[in-house]
């Protein structure tokens, strides 16, 4: 397995969103409930980001999404495999004093288990540390595969979910990671 590239890329390299290819079939899905996470099996497939148009579940949405934060001084971090797109995350180092966004990260279908998702992760990280972030705010997609990696990554359910990140996606699962020295 060839070593996972990251590259910083700039606002125009947010088009590398419509190479991913977010597909997936979720077994586990997972719910807050008082406080608690509390997984739920199930049997969905989620399809690929659709390239037409920019509502729900497109790529002009994702784009649309990510632009304002790279914009206002996030990072566009990118994962690559030679020229191949494996991956892109989104982490605003300097959301509120103390504290970090990572705003989106996905992997591509065929690149997962590759190691994309924790060199991406790990670079966010960094990046937040160095700007002074003290927590990693996550709002996940609530399937396991997602959720998990977050677990996994030393995450756990955000205490008191910040009001204006809850509000833009009501239905992820709200994490937070202590950055630590």
């Amino acid at each position: 397995m060839a070593p996972v590239e990251i590259r910083r890329l700039t606002a125009d390299g947010l088009d590398a969103i419509g190479e991913i290819d977010r597909s997936e079939r979720i077994e586990v899905s997972y719910a807050m409930e008082d406080g608690v996470l509390v997984a739920t099996e199930v049997d969905r497939v989620v399809p690929p980001w659709r390239t037409d148009g920019s509502g729900e579940h497109t790529v002009g949405e994702k784009v649309g999404f990510c632009r304002p934060i790279v914009e206002r001084g996030g990072v566009l971090l990118g994962a690559f495999d030679g020229r191949t797109v494996m991956g892109v995350a989104v982490v605003e180092p300097s959301f509120e004093p103390g504290l970090a966004w990572l705003a989106f990260l996905h992997v591509g279908r065929p690149h997962r288990r590759k190691g994309a998702a924790s060199v991406l992760w790990e670079e966010a990280e960094r990046i937040a540390r160095e700007a002074g972030a003290r927590t990693m705010y996550v709002s996940a997609t609530p399937s396991g595969s997602a959720v998990g990696f977050y677990l996994s990554r030393g995450c756990v359910p955000a205490p008191d979910p910040h009001p204006v990140l809850h509000a833009m996606e009501p239905e992820d699962i709200h994490l937070v990671r202590p950055l630590g020295e």
